[in-house]
């Protein structure tokens, strides 16, 4: 798996977890501009700056580690684009 996909599958099952309705919330409560994650998702970022993924888990509830303390981020798991947008 890609790792962006596994940051957008890892953020969709927190706010699972976490009940927040949509990336707009999620972005609200983290103090983002919506349009930071929603570039993520249309991948027009390939990856979230690392303070923009703090944020995120600050507003989920969660530290860094928690947040990638999940099989799908086990090196085996785990593809890097080489080409990557940023």
């Amino acid at each position: 798996m890609l790792l962006n996909t596994a940051i957008k599958i890892r953020i969709e099952n927190l706010m699972k977890e976490k009940n927040k309705n949509s990336r707009y919330e999620l972005s609200c409560d983290a103090g983002l501009n919506p349009s930071s994650l929603n570039d993520f998702y249309r991948s027009k970022v390939s990856y979230p700056r690392i303070d923009t993924l703090y944020l995120i888990c600050e507003s989920l509830g969660v530290t860094l580690e928690e947040f990638f303390h999940d099989t799908m981020f086990n090196i085996e798991n785990i593809e890097v684009e080489k080409d990557s947008k940023g």
